[in-house]
């Protein structure tokens, strides 16, 4: 792939901060207040530190394997099955969370201007769905242009929540720090949601100039950012409003909770600055939903470049603008299903996402711990995937709990969608045997 179409190290970081800051630290905002009260934006920080052996392990191989992803990361130290599992879990479990983040932005316009209520929300999802398909078929860089649109409609109700609260504080409207530390735990699975994403670079990082340096420093740089952002909003929120947050039905009453503090008496400004924050709550998540589809799509494509696809010459041919369009149509076809078989439940779509990423987590970092075994002189302490290995021990206790808590039936289905992908494995391995 020539250089033009390739993206840059600020690209790469965009794209990797726009999935990462979906809806999940705005949804998180009430929900960490009343568990953790003052705590709840550390936790941000304590899952930063606790996730660090993971992301420093997927680091290192972004730069052991500039030019893969994570099939490559588990086919070159296990086997090609277990490469071809990591990236079919994650291509598969990711759409979960883009169609989550695209039914979340719907129902919350639908909310926010009434007269477009009366539009069945399964079809205002396919017109969103059709029209990010369609974007995707379009250059990388146009894509990257795109990507920054959103984030600057995202950073709108963040840098708001972080001046406001600010401003508040500093005139003295401070909350009475409450340290509820029993909630620390239970709020650990809410910030672990909201911080996953970091990993975008690795389906993108043969599409990343020099990928083997900024590949890895797109990682470490994008989660930093979340992470201390998320820290700040959360810190700064729950500080200048105190029991007002704690004591809000959701996270939709944040914003006016906030303005109301601010602009007392003034209801005609404070409500149609809350409709403005909310919709740019609203493309927040629509922003995180688009940037899985476009990086997500080069997974599908890796699997059909090593024949482990039905028909993988069309799956890897290139349009004009060399994006894999037929990769891009069986995303758009994967998030319908979605929305046709769950109507948008956010519960099993979350957990789908979740495990699927976890799995794809779990045989990477246990690729570079047998490559460490193999080559001991791996410029990297063998604790790291060790430790990378136990946060992945975590990640799947956490989803495994969630999904014994609330119900087995996305389980069974996420089961399905890995076995449907083992037996087009297996038939495509015996053909190319032929």
């Amino acid at each position: 792939m020539s250089q033009d179409h390739k993206l840059s190290l600020p690209a790469a970081i965009l794209v990797n901060i726009n999935i990462m800051m979906g809806a999940g630290i705005f949804i998180n905002t009430v929900e960490l207040a009343k568990r953790a009260g003052s705590l709840g934006g550390i936790t941000y920080l304590l899952v930063g530190t606790l996730l660090l052996p993971l992301i420093i392990s997927i680091a290192r191989l972004v730069n052991m394997y500039p030019e893969g992803g994570f099939y490559t990361f588990a086919q070159k130290e296990i086997n090609s099955f277990a490469g071809f599992i990591s990236s079919w879990s994650y291509f598969t479990g990711k759409l979960a969370s883009a169609t989550l983040m695209m039914h979340a932005s719907v129902h919350l316009i639908q909310q926010l201007i009434p007269p477009l209520a009366v539009i069945h929300p399964l079809i205002f999802d396919g017109c969103i769905l059709s029209i990010f398909v369609t974007c995707n078929m379009l250059n990388i860089k146009t894509g990257s242009y795109i990507q920054a649109l959103f984030m600057g409609l995202k950073s709108v109700p963040i840098t708001f929540a972080i001046l406001t609260g600010l401003f508040l504080i500093f005139n003295k409207s401070v909350t009475t720090p409450n340290f509820v530390w029993t909630g620390i735990t239970s709020s650990l699975p809410l910030v672990l949601y909201a911080t996953t994403g970091f990993e975008a670079s690795c389906s993108l990082s043969n599409k990343i100039k020099d990928a083997h340096r900024n590949g890895p420093l797109a990682i470490f740089i994008s989660y930093g950012i979340v992470v201390l952002i998320a820290f700040l909003y959360q810190t700064v929120l729950y500080t200048s409003l105190g029991s007002i947050l704690t004591d809000a039905g959701s996270y939709l009453f944040a914003f006016p909770a906030l303005t109301n503090t601010l602009l007392p008496l003034k209801v005609v400004i404070t409500s149609k600055l809350n409709m403005m924050l909310h919709l740019a709550i609203a493309s927040s998540a629509l922003g995180g939903a688009y940037g899985i589809i476009f990086s997500n799509n080069w997974n599908l494509y890796t699997l059909a470049q090593n024949n482990h696809t039905f028909f993988p010459t069309f799956f890897t041919t290139l349009n004009k603008h060399a994006i894999p369009f037929a990769c891009v149509l069986v995303e758009g076809l994967i998030c319908a299903t979605y929305f046709i078989f769950t109507q948008g439940t956010t519960v099993g779509l979350q957990q789908v996402a979740a495990l699927g990423c976890v799995l794809a987590y779990t045989l990477s970092v246990l690729a570079l711990f047998i490559a460490k075994i193999n080559r001991p002189t791996l410029s990297i302490s063998a604790w790291i995937p060790i430790l990378g290995l136990v946060n992945c021990s975590v990640l799947i206790a956490t989803c495994l709990k969630n999904f014994f808590t609330s119900g087995m039936t996305p389980l069974f289905a996420f089961i399905g969608l890995l076995a449907i992908g083992a037996i087009m494995f297996v038939t495509t391995k015996k053909l190319t045997q032929l």
